[in-house]
Parts: structure tokens; C-alpha cells; sequence
């Protein structure tokens, strides 16, 4: 009998910390919470477009043919062209979002910010790369896409923080596709 409460007992003990490690999901979003975060969803995986196009021009340009340099050039704009047509959208909607605190609204302003910075940097992109994609502009790929690639790779880090900030103010989490409760990290 007393081997049985005192493993009754060391089971309670024991059982406690192991509840509180058990992660519950995050309760659904209200329909206006999902709305900003597919709008913002939408513009990330744009601007992915764009890191990957970048990627590929700094990994090619010092070996790369001349087609191959104007080919890159030409992703690089496409890929800049359609971030810039995203843009009006996700800064319309998230304009229209109905905030309730004022640190919400604050977040929100820098996010409007950094969405006009992104989108002047996604804008001078896709007018560069345009140029740069043209015949006979082989060499100027060569010797100038990779700078121009790095600033608005910078645009892009700038702007993720802003909206990972905004997101927090929301309580808005996103996690990469394929990730479970237990597998994320802390915040």
C-alpha cells in the first residue's frame, strides 16, 4: 500500500513538468487576422522570387556566358516586377486592417513605411535589370547586377523585420510550412 501512494506521488510529481512541456496550437485567426496574413504571405513569397533570382546572378557571374548573364538579368526583373505589382495590394490591405491598440497602429505605420521602401526599391529593380537585360548589355551585368542585387536584397531584410515586428504585434505567428508545435523554436 505504501508502494503504491508513494509511486502515486512521485507519478503526480513527475507528470506535472512533463503537462506544462506539451505545446497547445495557437487558436485559429479571426477572419481579418488571416486576411493580413495572407496578404503578407503573398508579398514573402514574391520577394522569395527575388532572393532566388540574386542568388543565381551572384553565384553565375563570374563564369557565366553572355546569354546566360542577360537570362539571369532578365529573372532578376521579372522577378523585381512582380514583387512591385504585389506590393499596392498587401499596403492596401493592411491600410484597411481595424487595429485595436495603439501599439498595433505604431507597427502598422512602420510597416507602411518600409512597404513604400520596398516597393521604390522593387521599383529601381526592375527599371535597372530591364536595361541590364537588354542585347549587348552582357558585361554590364557582369560588372554591375551584383551591387544592384545586394541593394535590394537589403531592402528586402529591411522590410521582413518591419513585418516580422508587425506580425508580433498581432499575434500573428507563421511558421515554415511543415513544422509542428514541438519543432518550433522558442520566441
Amino acid at each position: 500500500m505504501k508502494r503504491l501512494a508513494a509511486l502515486l506521488g512521485l507519478t503526480a510529481i513527475l507528470a506535472q513538468p512533463l503537462s506544462a512541456q506539451t505545446q497547445r496550437p495557437a487558436p485559429p485567426l479571426d477572419s481579418s487576422l488571416a486576411v493580413l496574413r495572407d496578404a503578407l504571405l503573398v508579398l514573402r513569397d514574391t520577394l522569395v522570387t527575388i532572393d532566388g533570382a540574386a542568388a543565381r546572378l551572384q553565384r553565375d557571374y563570374r563564369v557565366a556566358s553572355g546569354p546566360s548573364l542577360l537570362s539571369r538579368a532578365r529573372v532578376m526583373h521579372d522577378a523585381c516586377a512582380r514583387s512591385g505589382r504585389t506590393v499596392p495590394p498587401t499596403r492596401n490591405t493592411i491600410l484597411a486592417a481595424k487595429l485595436s491598440q495603439p501599439q498595433q497602429a505604431r507597427r502598422r505605420q512602420e510597416l507602411v513605411t518600409a512597404l513604400d521602401q520596398l516597393k521604390a526599391a522593387v521599383s529601381r529593380c526592375e527599371t535597372e535589370f530591364d536595361v541590364m537585360s537588354q542585347a549587348g548589355q552582357a558585361e554590364r551585368v557582369r560588372g554591375y547586377a551584383n551591387d544592384r542585387a545586394l541593394q535590394v536584397l537589403a531592402s528586402l531584410r529591411s522590410y521582413d523585420r518591419t513585418a516580422r515586428n508587425f506580425l508580433a504585434a498581432m499575434g500573428i505567428k507563421v511558421v515554415p510550412l511543415g513544422v509542428t508545435p514541438e519543432h518550433q523554436p522558442e520566441s
